[in-house]
């Protein structure tokens, strides 16, 4: 089926999957009536949200939310029992070996019957197993039975062979969160390729940080419902701490009692200012330190600017006034995220730090910068051209 119009790779709308609960006295009923009293579990309930066209959508939750089951039925694994599933595109899905066959298959017999599924000639299929031996680095493993292969070497096996055509739609389940760094290291950049080409996919995970890096926007499951959607970072601090709480800070050392409003203007290349007002309630040394980032989809959260050192507030009780000022801010225009951190001394740990109190994206009160065309470039590098003519060489 069509998705409603090109920027969209893939929708749900009202997603729903239950399944029968079943044992030794009800398997029959259920198998050939429709047994209306068998006990059902909801596994998804009303589930909606849309993947934009080259963009990667997270899903997190705990164990047991529902999030494998969201993307089978995505897939077309387990079908719905209501609601309307679309894609738009070529699709590939990583969920393990029980697709295409059982765990007696080889790596190649695994590799060559998943890509006969999707349709690749004999010969594509030669390229592709040759490129899904080398990528997965299992050498003559590769021709062992799967039942024999590790928890990691299965997972090169699987997103290498799920991942080795050029898809415009992928579903993949937890494989960021698998394998040596090594192996992960690998999957980022094939992923950042795909990207690159202008793939859209979806990803569940318990792995937040791999959805603040690759993901732009992000839904949180909870019992087979989505209770959050919005921006990768929002989603990430619901799931870690849940809608209204936050992480554990020491406010009643010091707090920030007044920042700038956000979103906060800029002209690229103007004069960028913040002031913050700063109570400190005990007589402890307390230090601030402001960072500006990007989230970059495919690499994570990039840090643009940030203080040298954490800047002395003070020592003493009372009331300060903290003024930072980032002369001709050198950032092209866009958006960004301004964090605020006031860091005092553990009273119970030599040397170490706590953060007292906090603005910033995972606490989900970050400020929001919006930097927009100045009257001249945002930043101006030294370069030097030379220009001649070519002798010799391959044409472009």
């Amino acid at each position: 089926m069509l998705a409603r119009t090109s920027t969209i790779a893939a929708s749900c709308t009202d997603v729903s999957k239950s399944f029968a609960l079943i044992d030794a006295g009800s398997v029959w009923r259920a198998a050939f009536s429709n047994a209306p009293d068998i006990q059902r579990f909801q596994a998804l309930s009303d589930v909606t949200f849309e993947v934009p066209k080259g963009q990667f959508v997270g899903v997190l939750g705990h164990n047991g939310a529902g999030k494998s089951t969201l993307l089978r039925a995505v897939g077309g694994v387990y079908p719905a029992d209501k609601g309307v599933i679309v894609i738009n595109g070529s699709m590939s899905g990583l969920y393990e070996l029980g697709l295409v066959g059982h765990s007696q298959l080889t790596g190649r017999q695994y590799a060559d019957r998943l890509l006969t599924v999707h349709g690749f000639s004999g010969r594509q299929r030669a390229e592709m197993i040759a490129d899904i031996h080398d990528f997965s680095e299992l050498d003559e493993r590769f021709d062992d039975p799967v039942q024999t292969y590790s928890a990691g070497m299965g997972a090169r096996l699987f997103f290498a062979t799920a991942t080795a055509g050029q898809y415009e739609f992928y579903l993949l389940d937890e494989v960021l969160a698998v394998g040596d760094q090594h192996f992960q290291s690998k999957c980022w950049k094939r992923l950042m390729d795909r990207i690159a080409h202008g793939a859209s996919g979806i990803l569940v995970t318990h792995d937040w940080s791999a959805v603040i890096k690759l993901c732009v926007s992000a839904h949180v499951l909870e019992r087979g419902k989505v209770i959050f959607s919005g921006p990768s970072e929002r989603a990430s601090r619901v799931y870690l701490y849940g809608n209204d709480s936050m992480p554990e800070m020491r406010a009643d050392i010091a707090r920030i009692v007044e920042a700038p409003a956000s979103p906060m203007p800029c002209a690229a290349g103007e004069d960028f200012e913040l002031t913050a007002m700063i109570e400190i309630m005990k007589p402890e040394p307390v230090r601030i330190a402001l960072v500006i980032e990007q989230l970059q989809p495919g690499f994570g959260w990039e840090t643009i600017v940030m203080t040298r050192s954490m800047q002395n507030v003070g020592s003493e009780p009372g009331m300060y006034m903290v003024h930072f000022q980032v002369p001709r801010l050198p950032l092209a225009p866009g958006s960004y995220a301004v964090s605020l951190q006031l860091v005092a001394s553990d009273p119970e740990l030599v040397n170490q730090n706590i953060i007292a109190d906090s603005r910033g994206w995972l606490t989900g009160n970050g400020l929001e910068l919006v930097v927009t065309t100045g009257n001249g470039p945002a930043m101006t590098l030294p370069c030097k051209w030379s220009l001649g003519a070519a002798t010799s060489g391959p044409s472009l």
